[in-house]
């Protein structure tokens, strides 16, 4: 981006796109100091000039840091005399030549209700990261302004962001809104209106991962601290051979209505050996399906998310014969000195296996999203927890379906066991405090559930 920024040189939207005719909405996203906001700002002015009698929508998430920070960088782009009126009560801005520009914080319900009725030509969004799927998408549906000549202007959807582990790493990052999707990443490096020593002064101060996300503008690595399975992890475990262990487990993450999926996985020990993945099926359909692929793969029993719409499909599974193991992921933990619930302790279970290297899974973009971005924390008790389902989904804009599956097929694993290790030896301290004679070899692990024997 060094091009763009030297000379105070600001491309147009056709220049930036002339090899992408279909481009329409364009996130610019990296690293501290890369000029973002100044962009932002400038293609904003272009789009209103060039087109009078436009109109566009800019925002963040709180208005106030909109008009702290953003607010003053557009004014500055402006010349006082293209500005023919600023009405700071109504958030308007009105240019000499028609064109209009608006400006609103996505928090404010009012706000959001008020773009419904909109038509623009343009939005633009700073800090995008911090804006829910849902606004953006809102957006998109309000470009159809026509001009005063009667013309339709190219329509443009315009974002700026920090990286950060949330819905734009899919749609943009790794492309997964197809051509008319584009990033433009930007690091300090190519900003030379920084004072030279800008990136050697926080290098010295940041840990290593603001470093990497902050400077050198990574979405790899965002927040890995609290994560639950490293990235690093997940990667490694892409496609990995594995031993077999002839553990065939069938775990479904279930669900009927809205986006959410119905994910099925067969699992051998730690590796999926196939998958079905639908949405918006009836509980007899997905029990004909988990059963069906529990018969082909000759599994030997399947593990179900039992809540809600669950309980239905464990009923009908056990109707039919099926061996199932029905999960209450909110239920107490078996350590429940150490995990505040059930999903927590499964999580860390699985977490356990990607840190030993037994989990293969496919190179699925989602599963690996998913995987990778839930964290944990420690509750003031001192106990591990998940952070909960809905926060999650907000932040990364869907539902952790495939991830959740697949924890529930690891975690079904510790119920197939065979006979020369239904005894196995613990050096867990509680235990040898209560049997210090036994040096371990008469534990046997306290299942909540039946254990099948292989």
């Amino acid at each position: 981006m060094a091009e763009i920024i030297q000379n105070n040189y600001i491309p147009t939207p056709t220049q930036y796109t002339a090899h992408v005719a279909t481009q329409r909405y364009k996130l610019f996203g990296g690293a501290m100091g890369g000029g973002k906001s100044r962009w932002l700002c400038e293609e904003a002015k272009e789009l209103s000039m060039q087109y009078p009698g436009n109109r566009g929508l800019m925002g963040r998430y709180h208005l106030s840091d909109f008009k702290n920070t953003t607010l003053k960088t557009l004014l500055e782009c402006f010349p006082e005399k293209l500005i023919r009126v600023h009405n700071q009560a109504e958030h308007t801005i009105g240019l000499i030549n028609g064109s209009e520009i608006l400006y609103v914080g996505f928090s404010e319900e009012e706000n959001v209700s008020k773009i419904k009725s909109m038509e623009l030509g343009w939005f633009a969004i700073d800090e995008a990261s911090e804006v829910e799927r849902e606004h953006f998408l809102l957006l998109q549906s309000r470009l159809r302004r026509r001009l005063p000549n009667g013309k339709f202007p190219p329509y443009y959807g315009i974002m700026a962001t920090n990286p950060a582990d949330c819905w734009l790493k899919d749609d943009f990052v790794l492309n997964g809104g197809g051509m008319d999707y584009l990033f433009i990443p930007s690091l300090p490096k190519d900003n030379p209106y920084l004072p030279a020593d800008y990136t050697e002064q926080l290098r010295k101060t940041y840990p290593s991962d603001w470093v990497n996300r902050y400077l050198e503008g990574s979405w790899d690595e965002l927040s890995s601290g609290d994560k639950v399975i490293p990235s690093d992890w997940i990667r490694m475990a892409i496609g990995r051979e594995i031993p077999v262990e002839d553990k065939i487990v069938v775990a479904s993450d279930i669900a009927r209505f809205g986006d959410d999926e119905i994910v099925i996985y067969v699992g051998n020990g730690g590796k999926i050996i196939a998958q079905d993945i639908t949405q918006k099926k009836s509980t007899m359909e997905t029990a004909g399906n988990i059963l069906a692929l529990k018969n082909k793969h000759r599994a030997k029993i399947a593990v179900i998310d039992d809540i809600g719409v669950g309980g239905g499909v464990t009923d009908r599974l056990r109707e039919m014969g099926c061996r199932v193991i029905a999960l209450n992921c909110g239920a107490q933990a078996n350590l429940s000195d150490v995990y505040s619930n059930l999903k927590t302790e499964m999580w860390w279970h699985a977490r356990e296996m990607f840190k030993a290297g037994i989990v293969s899974i496919p190179n699925d973009p989602i599963l690996i999203r998913q995987l990778g971005a839930v964290r944990y924390m420690y509750r003031s008790n001192g106990k591990i927890m998940i952070e909960p389902k809905d926060d999650l989904k907000r932040r990364i804009g869907q539902s952790p379906d495939r991830a959740d599956a697949l924890i529930m097929m690891l975690w079904g694993t510790k119920f197939i066991r065979g006979e020369a290790n239904d005894f196995k030896r613990t050096n867990r301290a509680k235990f040898f405090k209560d049997n210090k004679n036994s040096y371990g070899w008469s534990y046997h692990t306290n299942y909540p559930y039946e254990v099948v024997h292989a």
